[in-house]
C-alpha cells in the first residue's frame, strides 16, 4: 500500500518555536512513517495556494529534521534550554509588589521567526504538481490511501477533488466539533470554516479517526444535524510524548518555588477569566507568599479581558507568569516541579496537558467535562468549571508545603498509564489497512 500522507501544516511549522497541540499529531505521523519509514512507501503530499503536489521523501525528510531542531527535540535536558532556564528564574524570582501585570517570556522575535522560513525548499514546491502526477500514474496499479491528520485546507473541497479522481480511499483525523459547536468560543468565521471542514470529511472520507469519544460524538451529531452521511469512526486516543515520563524527567532542573501551570492557547474556552479570579483568592489568602500561575501558552483571539488582566493588574500580576515557545523538553521539566496542572476549560476536543501531567506524576486539577472525564480514567481531580470556592479551596490545600491532597493525588497520577505515539500511529495504520477489505 502507498500512502499519501498530507503534510501541509507540518511543512510551515518553521515559523513557530514550539509546536500546538495539532502540530503533535501531525509530525507524530510523519516521524513514523517519512523519518522512521515504519509503514512502507509513503508520499508526502502539501497544499498550496495555488495547487496540490508532492515533495520527495528525502527533502521531507530534511526539512522535519529541522523542525525538529527548531523545537529543541535533540535536547537531553531542560538545562540546555537556555530559555526554559530564564523561566525557572522568574518563577523562583520574589513577588514584587510594584509590579504590574505578569511577566511575560517569549523566545524569539518575529523577525527570527521569519528567518526561518528561508530555510524551506522553495524549489521544491514549484515542482510538487508535477511529482505528484508522477507517483498518481506509477502507483496506479496498487493499493492508495490518503491520510490527512490536522483539519488544514478540509475547508476548501476543490484541494481534494483530486482522490476522487485517482479513485484514492480516504481518511481523516477530527480533533473537535468546537467551532461549530461553540462559535462563541472562537474567532469569528470559525465556524463557518470548520463547517465545511466537516461537509469536505463526509464527502470524501471513508474513516475518520477522532480523538476521544467525546469528539465522536460532537463530529458524528453534527454531521447527523445537517443531513450528511457518517463515515466509519474510530477513536483513537492520542500520544504522550517520550519527553513526559518519570524517567526522562528524574533530574530535570525544576523551579524551587511553588507553581502551578496551565498549558494553552489563551482563549475563552479555557477559561482563563474564572482562573484569574480564582487566582485573586489565592493571593488574599497567602499575600506576598502566594505561588506563581504560569500560562504556557500563545495568545488567541477573542481574549481582551484576559490580556487586561495579565498585562495591567496591581493585584494578581505580581504572581503570573506568561511564556510562549517552550519546548516540550522545558515543558515536561516545569510539569514535573509543578503543585499541580490547572485545566479548568469549558471544552476540549482530547487535552494533551492533561495526558502529559498524568504521565509524569503531577496532580492534575480539571474541569469536569466529558473529555477529561475519559483521559484521567479517576486519576484527576475534577471540579465544576464554576466552582469559585471548590477550585480555591483544592489549590490553597494541594500548594501546602506538607499536602496530604497533593500526596494522595499524586499517588493516582503515578499509575496513570498513556498511549505513546508509536501506538497511536499504529492503531490508525491498522484501521487504514481495512479500507482496502
Amino acid at each position: 500500500m502507498t500512502l499519501f500522507l498530507d503534510l501541509t501544516r507540518i511543512s510551515s511549522r518553521l515559523l513557530r518555536g514550539a509546536p500546538t497541540g495539532i502540530d503533535r499529531v501531525e509530525y507524530a505521523y510523519a516521524e513514523a512513517l517519512v523519518l522512521n519509514q515504519s509503514y512502507g512507501p509513503v508520499m508526502p503530499v502539501i497544499t498550496t495556494p495555488l495547487a496540490t503536489g508532492a515533495i520527495a521523501v528525502d527533502t521531507m525528510r530534511e526539512h522535519l529534521r529541522k523542525i525538529e531542531a527548531g523545537w529543541l527535540r535533540d535536547r537531553i535536558n531542560a538545562a540546555e534550554d537556555p530559555f526554559y532556564m530564564s523561566l525557572k528564574a522568574a518563577i523562583e524570582a520574589p513577588a514584587d509588589p510594584l509590579q504590574t501585570g505578569g511577566k511575560r517570556l517569549k523566545r524569539q522575535s518575529r523577525r527570527e521567526a521569519v528567518a526561518k522560513t528561508l530555510h524551506f525548499p522553495f524549489r521544491r514546491i514549484a515542482a510538487a504538481p508535477s511529482l505528484l502526477r508522477h507517483t498518481l500514474r506509477e502507483t496506479s496499479s496498487s493499493a492508495r490511501r490518503y491520510f490527512h491528520a490536522s483539519h488544514t485546507q478540509l475547508d476548501k473541497p476543490d484541494r481534494f477533488r483530486w482522490l476522487g479522481e485517482s479513485h484514492i480511499r480516504s481518511a481523516f483525523l477530527i480533533h473537535d466539533a468546537i467551532p461549530v459547536d461553540y462559535p462563541e468560543f472562537c474567532s469569528p468565521g470559525s465556524a463557518d470554516r470548520h463547517h465545511r471542514r466537516l461537509k469536505t470529511v463526509a464527502e470524501k472520507g471513508e474513516l475518520i479517526v477522532v480523538n476521544s469519544a467525546a469528539t465522536e460524538t460532537a463530529v458524528a451529531g453534527y454531521m447527523r444535524s445537517q443531513g450528511w452521511r457518517v463515515p466509519r469512526t474510530e477513536v483513537v486516543h492520542l500520544g504522550v510524548d517520550r519527553w513526559f515520563s518519570l524517567e526522562r524527567t528524574e533530574d530535570a532542573p525544576v523551579p524551587e518555588a511553588p507553581y502551578f501551570v496551565c498549558v494553552g492557547t489563551i482563549e475563552p474556552r479555557k477559561n482563563l477569566i474564572f482562573l484569574l479570579n480564582v487566582w485573586r483568592g489565592v493571593v488574599e489568602r497567602l499575600g506576598a507568599s502566594a505561588p506563581k500561575l504560569v500560562l504556557v501558552g500563545r495568545r488567541g483571539w477573542e481574549n481582551e479581558n484576559i490580556i487586561d488582566v495579565l498585562e495591567r493588574s496591581r493585584e494578581i500580576g505580581p504572581h503570573l507568569v506568561e511564556v510562549a515557545d517552550l519546548s516540550d523538553l522545558g515543558l515536561s521539566a516545569l510539569l514535573k516541579g509543578a503543585r499541580a496542572l490547572l485545566a479548568p476549560s469549558l471544552v476540549e476536543g482530547f487535552s494533551l496537558p492533561v495526558a502529559e501531567a498524568l504521565a509524569i506524576g503531577t496532580p492534575v486539577i480539571a474541569s469536569d467535562i466529558a473529555v477529561h472525564r475519559e483521559i484521567a480514567d479517576d486519576r484527576a481531580m475534577l471540579l465544576g468549571p464554576v466552582d469559585g470556592r471548590g477550585w480555591l479551596e483544592a489549590i490553597l490545600d494541594i500548594g501546602m508545603a506538607r499536602s496530604d491532597l497533593r500526596t494522595e493525588w499524586a499517588g493516582r497520577a503515578s499509575g496513570y498509564r498513556p498511549m505513546g505515539w508509536d501506538d497511536h500511529v499504529e492503531r490508525t495504520m491498522a484501521a487504514l489497512e481495512t479500507l482496502s477489505r
